[in-house]
Formats: structure tokens, sequence, C-alpha cells
């Protein structure tokens, strides 16, 4: 009751800067969870965890006894990682109601399992849409419930995962630095998208970012910033690849390695 006398710290999983000699595919596939990413049997550790945590801890807050339902809907929300919610869509795919899927989704919020993306809507040219995105607090949990393994560069799936990594390092960075930003994404209903953007409501110093798992940024990859761009909403933008050298281009845009990305990132220069 007593202001100043408590204070609120999120932890997260290991994060870049505090692993020695990080290993990006070994990261991608089995996450950063202390106990997982230092043992000499990762699955193992997943499993339990999974097991333990997720299927009794969790399920026990969201105050259900339908293993199964809940079951389905961890397996679905484990797959649809980086994408936008459809709650209609999900709950009748996992055989349970709306409403249901909603309160699930807010469950793992609360117990910091998964992280709620709102959208950013202040485009005026095109409109945004308003669904949030989820996307799990580690890429290793959600690969052991969603059953992945061998997760290879130059993949599909690494790709996805590789996206998860990136916002993971980019949550970890806003609270352990103790920024107020608002991670946020866009999507135009013309299907227009950009990943991330840190939103510290100030005009010149907010950041729109694409994550792509290429090692050579090309204009293919673009589009999204470049319809952001015209809204002249946001002046910041960056591209965060798998490419060798950092590169300003002619628009303005400019490719980060992931690396240095995240260099500048825990030196905190994304944010206000």
């Amino acid at each position: 009751m007593l202001a100043g006398r408590s204070w609120q710290m999120n932890m997260h999983p290991l994060s870049y800067r505090e692993i020695t000699d990080f290993d990006l595919v070994k990261y991608i596939n089995i996450g950063g969870l202390p106990s997982v990413y230092t043992s000499q049997y990762p699955e193992l550790e997943l499993k339990n965890y999974v097991n333990l945590y997720l299927y009794q801890e969790v399920m026990a807050e969201a105050l259900t006894r339908n293993i199964v339902g809940f079951s389905n809907f961890l397996d679905l929300a484990c797959l649809s990682v980086t994408e936008e919610i459809n709650y209609e869509s999900l709950a009748s795919d996992s055989g349970l109601s709306t409403s249901t899927v909603k309160n699930y989704f807010q469950v793992l919020e609360d117990t910091l399992v998964g992280y709620l993306l709102p959208a950013y809507t202040k485009t005026k040219k095109r409109k945004a849409i308003s669904r949030s995105k989820f996307y799990f607090f580690d890429v290793g949990v959600s690969n052991y419930i969603a059953r992945r393994k061998n997760i290879e560069l130059k993949s599909e799936l690494f790709g996805k995962v590789f996206e998860q990594f990136i916002f993971q390092e980019i949550i970890c960075a806003k609270n352990y630095l103790n920024k107020n930003c608002e991670i946020k994404y866009w999507r135009s209903t013309s299907q227009f998208e950009v990943d991330f953007i840190i939103d510290n409501n100030e005009f010149k110093n907010n950041y729109a970012i694409e994550v792509k798992a290429t090692e050579s940024v090309n204009a293919h990859h673009l589009k999204g910033l470049l319809a952001l761009q015209e809204e002249n909403q946001i002046q910041n933008l960056i591209v965060v690849s798998q490419d060798k050298k950092t590169r300003k281009l002619e628009n303005g845009i400019i490719v980060l390695p992931w690396k240095a990305f995240l260099d500048r990132l825990w030196a905190g220069d994304f944010f206000v």
C-alpha cells in the first residue's frame, strides 16, 4: 500500500546480449529458456516445461477442465504465431466458443506466456486492419507445441520463427531498458504489412521494422515499408535481415544485419 516500496520486473528468456557465442540457428530451434539453452537434452527440458507448466498451471488459471479444448487451442495458437488473430476461425477449429478463445488468449497474456500485438491504425491513405497478432514468449516453447524440429536456414519456417525471435528481443529490450514506448504492427486492408512499429509517440523518433530472413534484401521485400512511407507518419524505416553489411537505400530505408540491429536495439537507439 505504500508507494515506492514495491517493484515489478518481467523476466524474459535469455536474450542475444546475455548469451556468449550466440548461435542463431540453435536459438531459433530451442529458444532461450536458461534450462533449455544450456541443456544437453533441450527437447526433454521443453517437454517437461510444457507439460508441467503450460498444460497444468496455465490451464488452471484459465479456470477450465476442458483439457482437450485447451490443448487444441494452444496448438492452434502456436501455429498462428506472427499472424493476425481470427477468433472465430480459431474457435471453430478448436471446438470452443469465440468468447472462450478470447479468454484463453487473455490468460496467456496475463501469465506472460504470450503477447497480443496491437495494430497501428494511424494511417489515412490506406485503411488499417485493427486485429491484433499473437506471439509466444519463447520460440522454443512454441516450436515444441507446434511440433517443429530441425528448422534450417533459408527454409520458409525459419523466416517465420526469425520474426518471432526479433519480436522477443524488442519486447525484452523495451522492458529491461524500462522504456514506455508501444510496440505495434501495421497492415492495410489492401494487404500491405510492416512487422513492427516502435511507437515512441514522437513524429521523428518512431521506427517501422520489417523482418526478412533473406541474405540479400531487394525491392520485393520493401513493399510494406514503401506503402507506409507514403503515409508520412513514420520517418525511420528499417529492414532487419541476414545481409552481411549495413546499407542505406535510395528511398531512405536502412538495411541492417540482424546482429547490427540487436546491438543498436540494446544500446537504446530505437527508444526515446
